[in-house]
């Protein structure tokens, strides 16, 4: 796919390649050029959020139905005998089974593509191959622009792939954790997440060389986390357009598959809210946060 200069008529082009940007298949450059869009186009980003929630339904109903006991011998066999493309086993099944296999053939291969798209659910084992983990991080954060790509890293590493205690730390293992330093965070966040989410995880971590203080809220198998880094290399959020003011403090977002990531700064650190809440309620979590944070940071 070729490049595409986005002017005139952009929300038009914009949409045509939602379904694309969300299965991360944009080349870099076109990728950005929607991004750009996105940070401005509320139309646009009511367009994606739409749509990314659609794959999920159609991820949860693949994965709710139950495959035939007989199917897979029979693909395998139909596999190994290198027939035509006719599937010509499939009518020694009766009519009503027949069908099923025609849909259950289409909806894993639906599935196979949305499981490719989506991390495992948390209710699943975790992903404990520390480089398919790695390998997953770094396909899903190429299409990110560059400052989000440590606060997303972290959350997926952190956050999504993680086996959860039965039982949380409690406030003073957590404050403990955080070090004197950032034990004003927790005071901070839980008044601010959604109903029925908790705090989960307070402590500083290292993902990729690099280290982090991270907060997980968490509601059944959904993820909140503020996840603040230390500026590297001239590290900034300025040259992009703010989606949100939050009492002086600009607020950027971006989003990529069904992960939706804001940021914000102070002089010394950035700080990102990433979860798989809709676009406008991650932002809303950020720019409540954003101004003590700031000022916490500063």
């Amino acid at each position: 796919m070729n490049r595409v200069q986005f002017g005139q008529g952009a929300c038009e082009k914009t949409q045509r390649y939602l379904d694309a940007y969300i299965s991360n298949e944009l080349l870099v450059e076109t990728n950005h050029e929607v991004l750009r869009h996105l940070e401005t186009c509320t139309t646009c980003n009511a367009e994606l959020e739409a749509r990314t929630r659609l794959r999920s339904r159609l991820k949860t109903a693949v994965q709710s139905q139950a495959v035939p006991p007989e199917l897979p011998a029979l693909v395998r066999e139909r596999i190994r005998n290198h027939q035509s493309s006719t599937w010509s086993f499939l009518p020694s099944f009766t009519s009503a089974n027949m069908r099923w296999a025609m849909s259950a053939a289409a909806a894993l291969v639906l599935s196979a593509g949305l499981w490719m798209t989506y991390p495992r659910p948390l209710a699943m084992p975790a992903v404990t191959d520390r480089p398919a983990q790695l390998s997953y991080i770094q396909k899903i954060s190429a299409s990110v622009v560059g400052v989000f790509r440590s606060g997303l890293g972290d959350h997926i590493h952190c956050a999504v792939f993680r086996k959860y205690p039965v039982n949380p730390p409690t406030v003073q293992e957590m404050e403990q954790k955080l070090g004197t330093d950032y034990q004003g965070l927790l005071p901070l966040v839980e008044p601010v997440v959604p109903a029925g989410y908790r705090v989960v995880i307070a402590h500083q971590c290292s993902f990729n060389g690099r280290h982090f203080v991270h907060l997980t809220m968490r509601k059944g198998n959904d993820v909140i986390s503020l996840v603040v880094a230390r500026k590297e290399n001239g590290e900034t959020l300025a040259g992009l357009s703010p989606a949100r003011d939050a009492h002086g403090v600009p607020v950027y977002r971006t989003s990529v598959d069904n992960y939706q990531i804001a940021g914000f700064e102070s002089e010394r650190y950035l700080a990102f809210v990433v979860s798989s809440q809709s676009s406008r309620q991650n932002l809303e979590i950020a720019a409540a946060l954003a101004p003590n944070v700031r000022r916490l940071l500063s």
